[in-house]
């Protein structure tokens, strides 16, 4: 079964262009990939439509990229929660206190943005010049490296009491909007509305 030490594996295998040396890679584990996979692509996109000199047009293009992106990155939770319940055998039990609503994909997709947050601090302390900017980035890193920590120990918690039967999550169904072509005259309609009053 998945835990925190081979979330953290692939993770870092990803980010650090290596192969992952798993005895049977599984379909939860690759679901983890594809996920580190896209918020990487998510990343490099976002810093992409920041650069104002390349147009309008580049940045109205990459917002749309951004957006399909963003819909893969859900539907991968999503299939990451899947491949755990039926693993695990998640059934809702009877109390509120037992439900989590963070589900075990959600806090993988963090961990993801985490690890690539402190793969992103770790090269610009290599490069940064001024002391200060560096201890900076520094205390970033330690920052980013404490809440990496917590969350995986959080997650092995939650893995184990999911096995147990003593906590349970419900899967989520995504309600995108903006994604739904059909429904886009409907939003230019409803702020052209707001505008109006």
């Amino acid at each position: 079964m998945l835990n925190s030490k081979i979330i953290s594996k692939i993770f870092f295998n990803f980010l650090n262009n290596t192969s992952l040396s798993l005895k049977s890679e599984g379909r939860l584990n690759h679901l983890v990939k594809l996920n580190i996979k896209i918020n990487w692509k998510l990343w490099n996109l976002e810093d992409s439509a920041r650069i104002n000199e390349l147009g309008s047009k580049h940045i109205a293009r990459t917002k749309q990229e951004i957006d399909q992106s963003n819909q893969i990155r859900n539907d991968l939770i999503r299939k990451i929660d899947i491949e755990i319940a039926n693993q695990l055998k998640v059934v809702p039990l009877d109390s509120q206190k037992q439900f989590y609503s963070e589900s075990p994909g959600m806090i993988i997709d963090r961990l993801a943005i985490l690890c690539i947050k402190l793969s992103v601090t770790k090269d610009l302390l290599l490069v940064i010049r001024e002391k200060d900017l560096k201890e900076e980035y520094r205390q970033k890193e330690n920052i980013i490296l404490r809440q990496i920590d917590r969350i995986t120990n959080f997650l092995n918690l939650y893995f184990t009491r999911l096995k147990h039967k003593e906590v349970f999550f419900e899967v989520q169904q995504p309600m995108k909007i903006y994604n739904d072509k059909r429904i886009k005259k409907y939003i230019k309609i409803l702020k052209q509305q707001k505008k109006s009053t």
